[in-house]
Order: C-alpha cells, then structure tokens, then sequence
C-alpha cells in the first residue's frame, strides 16, 4: 500500500509540473501575436534592388571644370610628417613579431599623398576602386585589370568618365559569363582568359604580366587593377622592376608582416599611398591605392610624408 502511495504521488507530481509549464508557455505565446516576431537576419543580407550605375552613366555628365586644384595647408602636411618615425615604427613591429592582428597595421595606415579628386569608381560596394582623379587620365592610354569574377562596374564607370579614350585589357582565370562578354565588349574592353603567375605556362593558361603585354603589343601602363586572389606577392614586385605604372589599385589578401612586406616594396619603387579600405567581411583584405612620384603634375597630387619605404 506504501508502494503504491508513492507511485501515485510521483504521478500527480509530474502531471503538476506539465500543468505550469503548459500554463506559462501558452500564457507567453498569447502575449505575441503571429506573424509579427523579428525574423533572425541573415548573416550577409540582400544587396538592394536598382541598376545604381546604369542611372549615374545615362546622366551623360560634363566632367570639364576650370576650378583650381586643391592643396592641403603647410600645416597639415608638416603634422603628417612628425607621425612618420611612429608610424614605420609600428610597422616595423608587425613584421617583427610576425603576428596575425592586424591592429597595428591597420591603426597605423594614413595617406602618404593628398588626391584633390579621390572618387570612387564603380559600384560603392565590394568591386568598386578608389581612384585619383580618372578626369585627367590622358589620351590614348593603356588599362590592365586583372580579375573580374564577373563584377565590372570599375571598368564600365572608368570609360564613362574618360569617354573610352584609352584601352583596357581584362584577365581572369576563369571565363567570365555572356552578359558580362557582352558589356566588355560594348565598352571596348579586350578580355583574355589567363591566369597571371610568375611565370608564363601557356599550355595551363598562366601568364607573367609582362608576357601579356607583348601579347597585347604595348609597352606602357597608366592605371593597373589588380584583384587576383593571393598571387599579387608573386607578380607586382617583378611587373615594378621593369614598368612604372601611373597608379596601381589593388587588393592585397595576406597576414599583416607580408602586408607590410609588399606594400613597402611597392613604395621603394616611388609609389605613394592615397587610399586603403579595409574589407568588410574578410578583414585579412585590404583595397590599397598608390600613384608613382612621376604622375603628381599630371593627376595634382600633393606630397604629404611617406612612410612606406
């Protein structure tokens, strides 16, 4: 009889506790009212709908302007120039402790040059180039872009601007998609399926950069874009030895001392910082912008200390 007392008891005592916790679960679903809950977002969310470039190209602006150029004051220029021990500092450290935070690499990057028309060419998102002022990229020059993944709202916009006055030649490993064929092609833009090494392996696609000019017959380069995934340690420093590029635009993928490392050998070939944007997503990518001692007079660039060299 004691046995079954309490059995009993631990059967009223479960049935007890299901009541309350159906009695506060139901009493919280009635305070929320269906269909009106917060759906957890996603971790990248939709991009928003609009052809944003084709409605800024069809406005078939005036890009003339008499107006003087820009220059930052003597005192701003000389307080940029008693940063630069701390800054090359700090560098230096990043590639002495060989570590992976990108903080002082980072924290420690200020434009070496003042651009007075720094403008962001192609889509404001991830694909877009900061460039110096593409309205005084002259006549009859020649363009290189390495890697597309099918984005080139860089290119569509640029020959807008310069009104197609100059060639451009697109590479990527892969080969890009007809919609994309078909717009390169409506901007005048000569694409080759390539995978730019080191070293040229035609057989496998791969080409050095300066292979790829003698291909396209030319010797010189004003802009050169470069989005190639990991090879750029491998192709700029070699390209730089030889060819004097006006302006080089490209995103580096690396840890922070071999960062350091390139953007320094870029640097000791007379080329200047003016722009560096951090990726969103990945932070071990960085979009880095720098114009040759060279093209100052020609794009109206002021020096402001340099630091990378």
């Amino acid at each position: 009889m004691v046995k079954v007392s309490a059995r009993l008891l631990n059967v009223i005592l479960s049935i007890s506790l299901l009541t309350s916790l159906f009695v506060i679960f139901s009493d919280s679903f009635n305070k929320v009212e269906i269909g009106t809950t917060t759906p957890t977002p996603d971790i990248t969310p939709r991009p928003p709908e609009g052809d944003f470039l084709s409605d800024r190209i069809s406005l078939k602006r005036n890009f003339k302007s008499s107006h003087p150029i820009a220059r930052p004051p003597r005192r701003m220029i000389e307080f940029y120039q008693l940063q630069v021990p701390q800054r090359r500092a700090y560098l230096d450290t990043v590639i002495e402790s060989m570590s992976k935070s990108y903080m002082f690499l980072y924290n420690n990057l200020a434009p070496e040059v003042y651009c007075p028309e720094l403008l962001r060419v192609g889509t404001t998102n991830d694909g877009g180039k900061w460039i110096c002022s593409p309205f005084r990229i002259p006549a009859m020059c020649n363009i290189l872009s390495l890697g597309m993944y099918n984005e080139i709202t860089f290119e569509q916009e640029l020959q807008h601007i310069t009104d197609q006055r100059c060639k451009i030649f697109a590479y990527d490993m892969n080969k890009q998609k007809s919609h994309t064929l078909a717009a390169l092609k409506k901007i005048k833009v000569n694409v080759r399926v390539a995978e730019i090494s080191a070293e040229t392996d035609e057989f496998r696609k791969r080409y050095s950069l300066e292979d790829l000019m003698k291909l396209e017959g030319i010797s010189t380069v004003e802009i050169l874009k470069i989005d190639i995934e990991g090879s750029e340690f491998h192709v700029v420093p070699p390209l730089l030895r030889k060819h004097r590029p006006a302006q080089i635009l490209i995103e580096v993928h690396g840890t922070p001392s071999e960062t350091v490392w390139l953007l320094r050998d870029i640097g000791s070939q007379g080329y200047w910082m003016y722009s560096y944007e951090i990726n969103g997503a990945w932070h071990n990518l960085c979009e880095y912008s720098f114009i040759h001692e060279s093209a100052f007079n020609q794009y109206g660039v002021t020096p402001l200390a340099k630091y990378l060299n």
